[in-house]
């Protein structure tokens, strides 16, 4: 009988669905057919657009990022007092909790990391995921750009399985003893320290860059104009948040150990995720500013 996990599934659609958004962005154009092209646009690319009828039934104000933010800090809470339940004060769940488990991710009898690790790396996206509805709530000035319900919901599923994913593997949830945790001979002791001092480093920057992107809306008067980011890491690229965003999960990769192949794919899809969102971005300050730096790149400085 094959066993298909729900959220791994989940990851490798999102990621096919991103490269082909890539391939949207890159290459020519009026070779794609236009419900595609409207599929993918969202935000500042959607301005001055002219939607069929079947995509314009679908478009939500682009401010409702803030709904899919509220639930993964709620949902991201139930999964750390999960994980401190059973790893910390070593408590058995309830039948309810584990089925739940084996049922989105029934690969999860051989954890891929250290439960302390697995705890750590949940504790920071917490904190990732609540800096991120502060911003919505607090930072970001929104115009009134539009997205579909697609990307809405894909909102949702992200935040529900990169949880989900460092729950399910963190230990083994259908046992009745205490896991012991036997590291491998890869393990480095380093390497989680290196994974915070990252985490930490490009999680500040992306906070930065918000504001920044933020203070460009702070007068009434240009609260719908776009202004053409400056200064920081904008002197480099179009998309330091983006970018923040990429090396935020590839430090819980780094703290989670590279056994840890569910991860592995959730920062895959984080990749050509944000690699197709700055690229439309991009070429969308391209396009709109004639003083727009022939140096800057899009998302990686100096390469891409």
């Amino acid at each position: 009988m094959i066993t298909i996990s729900i959220v791994i599934t989940i990851f490798i659609l999102l990621s096919m669905s991103s490269i082909l958004g890539i391939l949207v962005f890159v290459v020519d154009t009026k070779w794609i057919p236009k419900i595609i092209i409207d599929l993918y646009s969202y935000g500042k690319s959607c301005e001055g657009k002219v939607f069929g009828s079947s995509i314009r039934t679908i478009l939500i104000p682009k401010s409702w990022f803030t709904h899919f933010y509220v639930f993964g800090v709620f949902y991201t809470f139930l999964v750390l007092i999960t994980m401190m339940w059973k790893i910390v004060l070593k408590n058995q769940l309830s039948t309810l909790v584990t089925s739940y488990i084996s049922f989105v991710s029934p690969y999860t009898h051989n954890p891929l990391a250290s439960p302390e690790l697995s705890l750590l790396a949940a504790v920071l996206f917490f904190l990732q995921t609540s800096r991120r509805l502060y911003e919505c709530l607090c930072v970001t000035v929104f115009a009134d750009s539009k997205m579909n319900l697609g990307h809405y919901l894909v909102g949702y599923l992200h935040y529900w399985g990169c949880a989900t994913v460092i729950l399910s593997y963190s230990a083994d949830y259908s046992s009745t003893n205490d896991f012991v945790w036997i590291p491998s001979s890869n393990d480095i002791p380093l390497q989680p320290i290196f994974g915070i001092i990252l985490f930490t480093l490009a999680y500040c920057h992306q906070y930065i860059a918000h504001v920044s992107l933020a203070n460009l809306r702070k007068d009434p008067k240009n609260k719908q104009k776009h202004s053409l980011p400056k200064n920081g890491l904008f002197n480099y690229v179009s998309c330091p948040n983006f970018l923040c965003e990429i090396i935020i999960y590839v430090s819980l990769y780094i703290i989670l150990g590279f056994n840890h192949y569910p991860w592995a794919l959730v920062t895959f899809w984080v990749l050509t995720n944000q690699i197709m969102t700055a690229t439309m971005t991009h070429n969308w300050y391209k396009s709109k500013f004639k003083e727009f730096p022939k140096t800057r790149k899009a998302i990686i400085p100096f390469i891409y």
